[in-house]
């Protein structure tokens, strides 16, 4: 019994962990339709390169997440758990994405408080 809910779990956190970048996938979308909101008023390129980047590594990564969930779905039949180099490489996105996202909060609060 805890052998399923083990291979249930494995299963549910590719895409759980697929909608958290697809979070910040939206809003960066959000955010370069509405002009870039405090952004635009910064008139600084490190700040839109920020936000495209996020966007760019948030969409590799939601991606991934949705396809690594579906290639579990369909190897669970056969208990077959690949691990690789593109898990990894998706894991790591999703780190670098919370990073560049908690970049561009503190400049957010930075302009903001000033």
């Amino acid at each position: 019994m805890g052998y399923i809910q083990n291979m249930q779990w494995k299963h549910a956190r590719w895409f759980l962990l697929g909608c958290v970048p697809l979070f910040f996938f939206l809003r960066g979308i959000h955010l370069l339709l509405t002009g870039g909101g405090w952004i635009a008023t910064t008139h600084q390129l490190f700040h839109w390169i920020l936000l495209f980047l996020e966007i760019s590594l948030a969409a590799f990564a939601t991606g991934g997440c949705f396809y690594i969930w579906y290639k579990e779905t369909y190897d669970l039949e056969n208990k077959i758990l690949r691990r690789n180099i593109f898990i990894k490489a998706v894991a790591i996105t999703i780190i670098v994405t919370f990073i560049i996202h908690f970049i561009r909060v503190g400049f957010w609060l930075h302009n903001s408080v000033l």
